[in-house]
């Protein structure tokens, strides 16, 4: 018993971070998406990779990271 009960808050502590995973992911799709609409309104999708990591990091990362 004293093993399960370990193991009760590491599954509840993955679980948490799985649903946090999920969240952020929901909010990058999100995010893309408006992004697409509104910043490259003619229709372009071919982004740089530079320009997209750019982007994420305004968005998603803290300036002091």
């Amino acid at each position: 018993m004293h093993g399960l009960v370990q193991a009760m808050p590491t599954q509840a502590h993955t679980q948490a971070a799985l649903q946090a995973q999920l969240e952020a992911q929901e909010r990058a799709d999100v995010w893309w998406a408006s992004l697409l609409r509104t910043r490259f309104e003619d229709g372009a999708v071919d982004v740089a990779w530079d320009e997209f990591v750019r982007l994420f990091r305004a968005k998603f990362v803290p300036e002091h990271i």
